[in-house]
């Protein structure tokens, strides 16, 4: 009894944690204001990642960085060579007199002499060698000429079975059009749900679309807010969006525009996991078992006929 209340309490304890980890959000604020990018990463109240390079993440990078270097300059102060002044070759040898280099060169000439004559001398030769790969390559042809008869056969073989295509289940376009199909009406609306899990908080746009010729300004201002404005709404049926101030002008006559943006992302885990197990039973009570029921009474069907 006491094993199983200790095991329950674990269970409970990492059931606890997964729930935990579900229900924390996972915020991204982002902002390009004045040409200057700014972002920050956060798990509920720790800043993972940040611009200023402040995180939990960049702390750790720059702890790792820190230790990499402290053991390049422990193995280079280990690694001294030492270097030795290396005698010449010439004083290590011993001293020979004139006479005896003379020996020495007579010698050699000699030896010389001998190993060319050695090397002169006719030697028999034997036409075994010949005679042996003759016989081998006749051997190779008459194999790959069974090779090829074989191979032939065979394939008049294959070609001449029709029963092997009544064995064999090919799957036809339909099926395969009609199994995509399923997916997607089982995944539509999990997939819905993942996109409004992303909520999209202070949306802030300021523009300023500027060119210093009046028409060609009215032209690229009609162009882009209207490029903006169908992409917010389409954007807005995807996601969770609540704007807090879009504006955008035409500036005229004037050299530079303004591309200001800022918005708040927040994302829990959870959402994702409920999306995932929605898709699963969705797809195993509609998709699969169904699909398998109809199969086996197709072929019950058959086999009574026959």
């Amino acid at each position: 009894m006491i094993v199983l209340k200790i095991l329950l309490w674990i269970f409970l304890g990492i059931l606890g944690l997964i729930v935990l980890v579900c229900a924390i959000p996972a915020d991204v604020d982002f902002s390009y204001i004045d040409g200057k990018m700014k972002y920050k990463i956060k798990l509920w109240f720790f800043d993972l990642m940040d611009s200023s390079k402040n995180g939990f993440l960049d702390k750790r990078k720059r702890k790792k960085a820190q230790k990499a270097e402290k053991k390049k300059q422990k193995k280079d102060s280990s690694e001294e060579v030492e270097t030795f002044d290396s005698p010449d070759i010439d004083d290590l040898l011993p001293d020979i007199s004139e006479e005896d280099a003379e020996l020495y060169d007579f010698e050699d000439a000699a030896n010389s002499d001998e190993a060319t004559a050695a090397e002169t001398v006719d030697e028999p030769v034997s036409d075994e060698p010949v005679k042996k790969k003759k016989k081998k390559k006749d051997k190779k042809k008459k194999d790959k000429k069974k090779k090829n008869v074989t191979e032939d056969e065979d394939l008049s073989d294959d070609w001449d079975d029709s029963d092997d295509d009544d064995s064999e289940e090919k799957k036809s376009l339909g099926q395969k059009l009609e199994k995509l199909g399923n997916l997607w009406l089982a995944a539509k609306n999990p997939a819905s749900m993942i996109f409004k899990g992303f909520k999209f908080r202070n949306f802030y746009i300021d523009f300023i679309i500027a060119n210093e010729d009046a028409y060609k300004c009215a032209l690229s201002y009609g162009r882009y807010s209207t490029l903006i404005y169908c992409g917010l709404a389409q954007f807005s049926r995807l996601f969770t969006i609540r704007f807090k101030t879009v504006d955008i002008q035409p500036g005229f006559g004037l050299d530079k525009g303004r591309w200001d943006t800022s918005f708040n992302v927040r994302f829990r885990l959870g959402t994702a996991v409920i999306a995932a197990i929605w898709f699963v039973s969705v797809y195993l009570f509609r998709v699969l078992i169904p699909g398998k029921l109809k199969r086996r009474k197709e072929k019950r069907s058959a086999a009574v006929q026959k």
